[in-house]
């Protein structure tokens, strides 16, 4: 399609007199992607209005994630959560979230003035989050007329939700479910997708092939499709770049051929999970999409930090390190000399290591709401140390990133479960963006 086109064109010898400055320019790196970067010339559609290319490949992509329709996104599942989340609240302020839901979500309820309520999250024994508290779903459900739900699946650490069970509770209670599966993209090729849902938002170049930050909103309640895509035209750049829907484009022109990908990702991933190891422990579980591989360190002497270094002294790059675990994202694109790299380096490591099982204890409680997060923005603020902050307002979010989830918000109260919580995780090296463990607290106005 795109790319198709963007061959035929480029051999007809045009000359542009149009953006990007670049101008195709043999001056500039040959590495990147000068000559192909374009805008919307006579023929090549526009992403935002879209009447031919992208509507072409906007179907394909409906077909493979099976809803009813895709609005594709060059800025991200950001922009299509903002989106989203616009679309359905603008009648019906009340929303109920996952409680680590990724900030664009926390972004969009002050963005929308959003009167918001939080559903607790269930941890595995290496405090990687799991799952959803489902009593508490079920309560919140009944207790306000909620107009929509925001949940994540997968998780950042790969658990997936029950989302059958999830979205037939919504349907009783007229809540709209909208799921956050940024990290999702790739389960069409597997077992575990599933579709029950009003909206997703999904991001090709996390799991599959697209460039970063090639995404989608993936749509079943056609109700919002009009005003989820008015909205897209809004919160994305009026300049999408065309070097990521080209890449966007050849996924999933290749997309047929990614299923012997996967079943070779699989076979690697099996011997992965075979590996014995004395102290690491590599974690398996049937909720759990095995690609992202979590390596437990919970029985052993050393925490996830110390794991992330003693894997870059073999050259192994992680996603993400936590006290007692670490990240790794394995795609369909990686190789079996890569795996055996891991496996090496696992068994040289383990080897190391000494016996002790810890025990970590971390609660990552919902603080006291004294304002919204749309009315605590509108008081000025003041710096203060997290020891002195104790009993004050939060006037800012403070979030761990990756994965960029809040563990407090603003119009929330900082109590001492919260200051335990933060200096746990700076004591953990977990990196929280609090700059010289100064936070930002309300004055009263």
């Amino acid at each position: 399609m795109l790319n198709e086109n963007l061959d035929l064109y480029l051999n007809e010898g045009y000359y542009p007199f149009h953006m990007p400055g670049s101008k195709r320019s043999k001056i500039l790196r040959s590495d990147l992607p000068y000559r192909r970067d374009l805008t919307e010339i006579y023929g090549f559609d526009n992403l935002n209005d879209p009447e031919d290319i992208f509507i072409q490949m906007e179907e394909r992509l409906a077909q493979i994630y099976r809803v009813n329709k895709a609005i594709i996104s060059t800025n991200g599942s950001t922009s299509g959560i903002l989106s989203t989340i616009r679309a359905l609240c603008r009648d019906n302020k009340n929303i109920l979230i996952q409680r680590s839901s990724h900030k664009s979500v926390y972004n969009a309820c002050e963005l929308n003035s959003l009167n918001v309520s939080y559903i607790n999250i269930v941890t595995d024994e290496q405090l990687a989050i799991k799952d959803i508290d489902h009593e508490d779903l079920e309560e919140k459900l009944k207790e306000k007329n909620y107009q929509a739900l925001v949940l994540t699946s997968p998780s950042y650490e790969g658990y997936l939700l029950n989302l059958k069970r999830i979205y037939k509770l919504c349907r009783e209670n007229n809540t709209k479910l909208i799921l956050d599966m940024a990290h999702g993209s790739h389960l069409p090729l597997t077992s575990l997708y599933d579709n029950s849902f009003d909206v997703a938002i999904t991001s090709f170049h996390k799991n599959l092939s697209a460039l970063t930050p090639s995404a989608a909103v993936l749509i079943n309640d056609m109700e919002y499709f009009d005003e989820i895509k008015r909205n897209m035209a809004i919160f994305q750049t009026s300049s999408p770049s065309y070097v990521i829907l080209q890449s966007i484009d050849e996924m999933i022109e290749k997309f047929k051929s990614f299923g012997p990908l996967y079943t070779n990702l699989e076979n690697n991933l099996d011997d992965l999970y075979k590996l014995r190891l004395d102290y690491l422990k590599i974690i398996d579980d049937p909720e759990k999409d095995r690609s992202i591989i979590l390596i437990s360190t919970k029985n052993s002497n050393i925490s996830g930090s110390d794991l992330d270094k003693l894997l870059r002294e073999d050259k192994i790059e992680i996603e993400m390190s936590y006290p007692n675990y670490v990240l790794l994202i394995s795609t369909i694109f990686d190789i079996k000399d890569g795996f055996n790299r891991l496996k090496n380096s696992l068994r040289r490591i383990d080897g190391l290591l000494e016996d002790k099982n810890k025990s970590y204890s971390l609660e990552l409680p919902i603080p006291q709401k004294k304002l919204e997060i749309y009315e605590a923005i509108d008081y000025k603020k003041k710096l203060v140390k997290l020891e002195d902050s104790l009993g004050k307002i939060a006037r800012e979010f403070v979030y761990a990133y990756p994965p960029g989830s809040p563990i407090l918000a603003p119009g929330e109260l900082i109590d001492e479960k919260i200051l335990s919580t933060f200096t746990y995780m700076l004591e953990n090296n977990i990196h929280l963006n609090i700059k010289d463990e100064y936070i930002a607290v309300l004055i009263d106005k």
